[in-house]
C-alpha cells in the first residue's frame, strides 16, 4: 500500500481500511508533502490506526518512558511492555501523553486472540497507544472529563516537534522542528504474529522483517560488514549489483575520526538517479555534520561547522543527462585549506571557502547511504559504490578511482570506507562457544584439595583486601560455592562456615 498526500489545507488526511489475515505481511509506504500550503511549523507528521476493543497490551523496541525528540535523556532503549491504559498519565490539563521515540517495532494483542499485530518500522518512528484520538484530548480540559474509547488508537509518526520550553523560556530550538517545506516519507510492515510469542521471539521476527540476510563486505583496512536491511533492496543489473533505499553503515571510530574535526575526506558515490526529488540525499552523516546530495537541477555538499552550516553548490546536466545514467559525485572538505569542493564524473563542479577553521562538528549519527538520519529525508537512486578517504583527493585521483589502476586501492590507509555492493559477505559459522572453565572443588577457595573454614577466611580476606589476599583463577572458581556465576560474595563464606558446622550437607544448596 502506497499513500501520497499533499497537503492544500490545513486539515488533509486519508484513510486506509485494512483487514488482518494470518501470514499476510503488508508493507505501507507514506508520503508527505506540505510544500506551498503556506503554513508554518507543523505540530505532527504520522498515521493513526484504529484497532479494534481488546486490544491492550503492547510490547515494543524503543525508548521505555514517555520522551520527545527534545527530550530523550531520560529515555533507554529496550523491550518494552505496558497496557493501553497504562500508557496515559493524567496530567493537570488533559494533553498528548505515552509518546515514544525511537521506536523499531511495536506489538498490540488482544489476550483472548490467537492473533496480534506487530508493525516494524523501516527506520525509527514515534509511538504511542492510547484509548484517545489527538480530537479527544485536545477537546477536554481536564482527564475526569475524558471517556476513554473501547478501541485502541495505534499512532505510527515520522515525528512531532518539540516539546521547546516557550512558557518559562527558550521556543523549540530549531533542529526540532517539523517545517512545511520540506517533504516527509515513512513506512512500515504489518504482520500478525501468535499472541504467545515473547518480547525475544517478536524482536527475532522483526529482525527477519527487516533484513533480507544480505551483507556487504567492505574492502578498506576497517574491514567492516555492512547489513542491507530495513527498506534497502539489493538488487542485480547489468553494471553489477545496486542497492535503492537507505544502508546504514555500523559505528566505526575510524569513518567518525575521519568525517569529523579539522580532519579532510572524501565522499564519492557512483549511483544511478531514479527520480529527482527536493532532496536527493546520497550520503550524509546528519544535518548536523555533513550532507552529499541532489536538489532539482543542483549538486549540494555542506558541512555543519563552526556553529553554522558550510555549503557548495553548483548547477548539474539537465534531466534527460542525469537520470538513468550513472554517475560519479564527491564531496571533498579541504581542511589544510579551509575549503569545500564538489565533483561530478571526475571534474571539479566548484569550490568555496568554509569561512571557518572549526572543522566538522561531530555527530553520534551513523554514516548513511541514501538518506539523512538525523532529517529522515531520502533519495530516489541506485548505489553501486561508496568510498570514503581521509584525505582531499584531486581531480586526477579522483577520475583514477573507477579504473582498474586506481591512485588509492582499496588497502591504502586513507582509504576508511570501501563498499562495492558486488562485494556480498560470506556467511561465516560461529565457532562453538567453549565450555565454561568448571572449579576443581566446589569450596575449596585455598585450594589445600579440602573444604575447611580455613576457605571461609580466605574468601572474607579476599573480598575485604583484592590486591594483599588474591586469589588465583582457579582458587576464584572454587570459592564461588554459593549460588554459582554470582561472583564471590560473603555468602559463599557463610556457606561453608555452615557446611564446616554441619548446618548443611552440601554446596551450593543452602536453602534448607
Amino acid at each position: 500500500i502506497v499513500a501520497h498526500l499533499n497537503l492544500p489545507s490545513v486539515k488533509s488526511s486519508i484513510d486506509i481500511k485494512y483487514t488482518f489475515y494470518p501470514d499476510a505481511t503488508t508493507n505501507i509506504e507514506f508520503s508527505f508533502d506540505p510544500t506551498g500550503s503556506g503554513l508554518g511549523n507543523l505540530l505532527r507528521v504520522g498515521s493513526m490506526m484504529t484497532l479494534p476493543a481488546g486490544s491492550e497490551d503492547v510490547t515494543w523496541y524503543g525508548y521505555g518512558t514517555e520522551t520527545f525528540n527534545d527530550r530523550m535523556t531520560n529515555g533507554r532503549m529496550g523491550v518494552w511492555s505496558n497496557t493501553v491504559s497504562g500508557m496515559f498519565f493524567p496530567y493537570l490539563k488533559a494533553d498528548d501523553t505515552g509518546t515514544m521515540q525511537e521506536v523499531k517495532w511495536v506489538s498490540v494483542k488482544n489476550s483472548k486472540s490467537e492473533n496480534s499485530v506487530l508493525i516494524t518500522a523501516d527506520s525509527p518512528l514515534e509511538m504511542s497507544a492510547l484509548h484517545f484520538t489527538p480530537n479527544d484530548l485536545q477537546g477536554a480540559d481536564h482527564p475526569y472529563k475524558l471517556k476513554p474509547r473501547s478501541e485502541t488508537i495505534l499512532s505510527l509518526n515520522y515525528g512531532s516537534m518539540g516539546t521547546g520550553s516557550a512558557t518559562c523560556g527558550q521556543a523549540t530550538l530549531e533542529k526540532y522542528r517539523l517545517k512545511s517545506n520540506v517533504k516527509y516519507s515513512w513506512s512500515y510492515t504489518i504482520v500478525p504474529i501468535s499472541s504467545s510469542l515473547t518480547g525475544k521471539d517478536i524482536s527475532d521476527t522483526a529482525a527477519k522483517l527487516r533484513s533480507d540476510g544480505t551483507s556487504i563486505q567492505d574492502k578498506s583496512q576497517n574491514k567492516i560488514v555492512v547489513p542491507v536491511t530495513g527498506s534497502a533492496q539489493l538488487k542485480s543489473t547489468t553494471d553489477g549489483n545496486s542497492v535503492s533505499g537507505s544502508v546504514s553503515i555500523p559505528q566505526s571510530d575510524a569513518i567518525d575520526k575521519a568525517l569529523s574535526g579539522n580532519n579532510s575526506f572524501t565522499v564519492e558515490a557512483n549511483f544511478v538517479p531514479t527520480g529527482d526529488p527536493e532532496f536527493n540525499m546520497i550520503a550524509s552523516k546528519g544535518d548536523h555534520s555533513f550532507g552529499l546530495r541532489t536538489e532539482k537541477n543542483t549538486l549540494y555538499f555542506f558541512i555543519y561547522a563552526g556553529g553554522e552550516w558550510r555549503s557548495v553548490s553548483c548547477e548539474r546536466s539537465t534531466s534527460s543527462d542525469w537520470i538513468g545514467k550513472k554517475h560519479q559525485i564527491a564531496g571533498i572538505y579541504d581542511a589544510e585549506n579551509n575549503m569545500l569542493r564538489i565533483y561530478c564524473d571526475g571534474k571539479m563542479m566548484a569550490e568555496k571557502a568554509t569561512g571557518t577553521t572549526g572543522g566538522v562538528a561531530t555527530s553520534g549519527y551513523n554514516l548513511t547511504i541514501g538518506k539523512c538520519p538525523e532529517t529522515n529525508r531520502g533519495s530516489a537512486a541506485d548505489f553501486y559504490e561508496l568510498r570514503v578517504y581521509s584525505k582531499a583527493l584531486s581531480a586526477t585521483e579522483l577520475a583514477s578511482q573507477n579504473t582498474a589502476s586506481p591512485t588509492y586501492g582499496p588497502d591504502d590507509k586513507c582509504v576508511q570506507l570501501w563498499l562495492d555492493f558486488d562485494n556480498i559477505a560470506e556467511n561465516v559459522e560461529e565457532p562453538d562457544e567453549p565450555d565454561p572453565p568448571t572449579p576443581s572443588l566446589l569450596g575449596d577457595a585455598n585450594l589445600d584439595g579440602k573444604v575447611t573454614i580455613a576457605d571461609a577466611t580466605a574468601i572474607l580476606q579476599s573480598i575485604g583486601n583484592k590486591d594483599k589476599y588474591a586469589l588465583s583463577d582457579e582458587a576464584k572458581l572454587n570459592a564461588d560455592c554459593c549460588n554459582p556465576g554470582d561472583g564471590i560474595t560473603a555468602s559463599d563464606a557463610l556457606a561453608i562456615q555452615k557446611l564446616d558446622a554441619g548446618l548443611i550437607t552440601k554446596l551450593p544448596d543452602v536453602s534448607e
